[in-house]
């Protein structure tokens, strides 16, 4: 368990990193390219996101699952034929996407065939991301400390090269580029796990059939949290692109601190008996729940003041957007706590699958008729609707592995306890002046808030924190 939790923390450090980067950035860069443009790469940049998971083949997760089986024989021969087996599927996809891609712009008149292009080298970085291997050996160290020298690359020189909205090109190719050169690191440290490649696919029926299962809802998936904004645009301009993208962004920023949990915590569960997995599965939602609720509840107050704060007034328009996207925060999560952690861990693919593809023909369906007639607003209640689907879908379909009543024994008052804390939060009133100062303290008292009432109520995740701090302490 301590390395699971060092694990966790690294996630979650790294997740930290990511949410501060752009804190940095998109405040710059909403300003310098403004709604209209910034529209532009939203779309742009929702269709690569699209084509990346024809790069990938879902062997992320196939990998990140294999691996993580394999590391308890310690045999560097499994790990070589692992590595270098799933991996083809990975290089011969990237290589046939990029080559149908750049042939398609070549013969057709395709919007924004020229940022596309900028764009190539996310492809190549989905194609060599291998990241999934030490993440199947849960060396999230490396992931982690690999990532946020990039990152913090691209953030100096998107300040030093992109001034106006000329320069959106500019920025799109240190964003792509940035990417790739992160999905490179990792081969210099691959030599130290395994041995030279091997001549042939790693169980290639298996795998294949696995691909297909995983690969039609990670497609369904990428419908309603990528293409839902090119679609939007085929009804709206980009300002409506733009609300609608950036109304989400803080959401899906701090999405990926509460998902870090379900990314460290799927390989464990792939190796644990049932026993023990139900009891991290417990502790894992709670966890989810307490973060989920705790973190959309403090987005939710402050939303009035941070859109104008943050994005700047042209995107003042956007604050109720944002307000409802905050409940994607408790959704998406908890969900994956049952898709990733549970039936992914434990081979149950097509259960996995299903929930997402009834949310992508669900999430086309209420676009179709939202998104022409009520805009952002439309789109924005076309993904609510859809997750809360999917959420119910994930807890419906694996209802036989798992103890619902054990399960889900104190979540409700950790709803309780963030209505309460939202209510006290929506009170408070304008403290100081600033209105940094103003919305950090009042993040303050609700998060101070929301742990009273936690050991109030007497919870029993309380007792995991508990020890988590005296560990901590200890350490130190």
């Amino acid at each position: 368990m301590k390395r699971t939790f060092l694990n966790i923390l690294y996630n979650a450090v790294y997740q930290i990193f990511l949410v501060l980067v752009p804190l940095i950035t998109v405040p710059y860069l909403s300003r310098i390219l403004g709604p209209k443009t910034y529209g532009i790469y939203s779309n742009v940049n929702n269709i690569v996101q699209f084509l990346m998971i024809f790069c990938t083949l879902s062997v992320s997760y196939i990998g990140m699952r294999t691996i993580s089986q394999l590391r308890a024989s310690g045999k560097q021969k499994d790990l070589t034929a692992a590595f270098w087996g799933l991996w083809y599927f990975q290089a011969i996809a990237g290589v046939v996407t990029i080559v149908i891609l750049i042939t398609v712009i070549n013969f057709f008149h395709v919007k924004y065939w020229n940022y596309l292009l900028l764009m190539i080298p996310y492809l190549i970085s989905a194609q060599v991301d291998i990241s999934w291997f030490f993440q199947g050996l849960a060396e999230f160290g490396r992931v982690v400390l690999k990532n946020t020298a990039v990152k913090l690359v691209s953030v100096v020189l998107i300040l030093l090269w992109v001034k106006n909205p000329a320069d959106l090109g500019k920025y799109m190719l240190i964003m792509s580029i940035s990417t790739m050169l992160g999905s490179f690191v990792f081969w210099f440290d691959i030599h130290r796990y395994i041995g030279g490649p091997v001549k042939h696919f790693y169980r290639l029926q298996t795998t294949i059939k696995a691909i297909i299962t995983l690969l039609i809802p990670q497609i369904a998936t990428q419908v309603y949290t990528s293409l839902d904004k090119p679609i939007l645009g085929l009804f709206q301009n980009s300002t409506q692109v733009a609300f609608y993208d950036n109304s989400q962004r803080i959401s899906n920023m701090v999405l990926g601190i509460v998902t870090s949990i379900s990314l460290v915590i799927m390989p464990k569960m792939a190796s644990e008996s049932k026993q023990e997995q139900r009891i991290v599965l417990k502790k894992s939602l709670e966890a989810t729940v307490m973060l989920g609720t705790l973190f959309a509840v403090i987005i939710m107050a402050n939303t009035k003041e941070f859109v104008p704060f943050f994005f700047g007034n042209k995107y003042i328009p956007m604050t109720s957007l944002m307000f409802f996207f905050s409940l994607t925060i408790i959704m998406i999560p908890m969900g994956g706590v049952f898709a990733n952690q549970f039936a992914l861990a434990n081979h149950r693919d097509q259960d996995y699958a299903l929930p997402v593809i009834v949310g992508a023909i669900l999430e086309v369906i209420l676009s179709y008729f939202l998104d022409r007639f009520y805009g952002a607003t439309g789109a924005m209640i076309a993904i609510l609707v859809t997750e809360l689907i999917v959420l119910i879908l994930r807890l419906w379909i694996v209802r036989d592995g798992y103890d619902f009543k054990y399960s889900f024994k104190e979540i409700p008052q950790y709803f309780l306890i963030s209505v309460v804390v939202l209510i006290v939060g929506m009170l408070i009133p304008q403290i100081v002046t600033s209105n940094f100062l103003n919305m950090a303290i009042r993040s303050f008292i609700m998060a101070c808030l929301y742990f009273i009432l936690m050991f109030w109520m007497k919870l029993d995740f309380n007792q995991d924190i508990i020890i988590l701090f005296k560990n901590f302490f200890r350490r130190s």
